[in-house]
């Protein structure tokens, strides 16, 4: 939500180095997104999807997506609402139920990771104005809630940083307690759990899923 596909440079470098394809696109409500952020707001991904598999320098067949912080929601989300699409999903850092609840969006509020003002930018994603506005509406965007979370997936990794203050570890293990079998990594630290480790552990788990 505050970083651009232009920013995700390190993240391709490492998946080209590893023979794969690279595709950075802004979720959803950023950059040069085609929709704001919305419940739905999913159905961006359709077009992407689509788009893949009409290329001919592309294997549309072994498509995987890979979401940092709040876009290890959508990713996660994607897993599910278009798990024939996927090889495999990486949620690095992004919550899906607790993330959203009142007394947690209080706690994480001044994160003293995030140097700006953290729920009112997760707003500005769903072009809302205020604090208040965001409240209102983030229990909606729980994924536990809206029955997705005992729905099939494609193979998920679960990554982030155990001592993460914007968004609650709690999220990563509800989702080992639905659904299909996950994979899951902790790191040490904050928020994504950034570690000389972490994006090689990530690359190489999405080199042996879509290799498959």
């Amino acid at each position: 939500m505050d970083g651009y596909k232009e920013e995700r440079y390190d993240n391709s470098k490492a998946i080209l180095a590893a023979g794969m394809a690279s595709l950075a696109i802004d979720m959803p409500g950023t950059g040069e997104a085609p929709v704001c952020g919305s419940l739905d707001a999913e159905r961006q991904f359709t077009t992407v999807f689509e788009w893949v598999r009409q290329r001919q320098d592309l294997d549309g067949s072994r498509m995987a997506v890979l979401g940092s912080s709040f876009g290890g929601y959508w990713t996660t989300k994607v897993a599910h609402t278009h798990r024939s699409d996927l090889k495999g999903a990486v949620n690095w850092g992004g919550g899906v139920h607790y993330n959203f609840q009142k007394d947690w969006l209080e706690k994480s509020r001044y994160a003293e990771s995030y140097l700006m003002d953290l729920a009112e930018t997760r707003a500005f994603t769903f072009r809302l104005s205020s604090y208040e506005e965001y409240v209102a509406l983030a229990p909606k965007l729980s994924l536990l809630d809206q029955g997705l979370l005992d729905q099939p997936c494609a193979p998920l990794l679960l990554i982030n940083g155990k001592e993460d203050k914007q968004t609650p570890i709690q999220d990563l293990y509800l989702l080992l307690e639905h659904g299909d079998p996950k994979s899951i990594r902790v790191f040490p630290g904050g928020h994504m759990g950034q570690t000389p480790s972490t994006l090689p552990t990530i690359v190489k788990w999405l080199a042996d899923r879509i290799g498959k």
